[in-house]
């Protein structure tokens, strides 16, 4: 239906449960649009995967950017990881796209000021090199709100999920899971 469609991501018990678009020449192009491409007058959106993501050969760390909705829609179910108790109830994220099933061990979840997200920040959390995965893999435990237990080692698949948050001006939160490798 729209070959911007690259996979579908949720977590049960929860509301998210979303396709997830890519559009690397255009990376917010799914900022304020719905899946048909029109203009969404609700400014929710699709979620959508970070323009500097490889699909071919796979970007070590697929970032994944969504609204949080007050009405609870899309990334607002991230806040709730903000609560140790709502992630040990909810340790995996399920990431699908046309060639696997995906499921990721939830490792870190950290907030961020937006005025930290540097140049070089975002870089780093791209994970692209070993130097660069480590780098982030360390900042996220570090700042992580709790310790869940999950260290991914390089060149483990990452999958971050990333929007607003509010406790910060410009605030961002960020919910790091490792791939489970597929049972054979």
């Amino acid at each position: 239906q729209n070959p911007d469609f690259f996979g579908w991501v949720s977590i049960e018990g929860t509301m998210l449960d979303y396709p997830v678009m890519h559009t690397p020449e255009d990376g917010e192009y799914y900022l304020y649009r719905n899946f048909e491409k029109e203009e969404d007058p609700s400014k929710e959106g699709c979620l959508f995967i970070d323009k500097n993501c490889m699909m071919e050969p796979r970007s070590t760390n697929l970032l994944v950017h969504g609204h949080n909705m007050k009405n609870g829609s899309m990334f607002a179910a991230l806040e709730k990881y903000t609560s140790e108790e709502f992630y040990r109830e909810h340790p995996e994220i399920l990431f699908d796209t046309l060639e696997e099933t995906g499921r990721y061990q939830v490792a870190a979840v950290f907030k961020i000021p937006g005025s930290q997200i540097t140049e070089a920040f975002a870089g780093t959390l791209l994970a692209a090199t070993e130097e660069d995965y480590n780098a982030f893999i360390a900042y996220a435990k570090e700042h992580s709100l709790y310790d869940t237990g999950v260290t991914p080692q390089w060149p483990e698949q990452l999958l971050t999920l990333g929007t607003c948050e509010y406790t910060y001006e410009d605030g961002r939160l960020f919910v790091v899971g490792r791939a489970v490798p597929a049972l054979k």
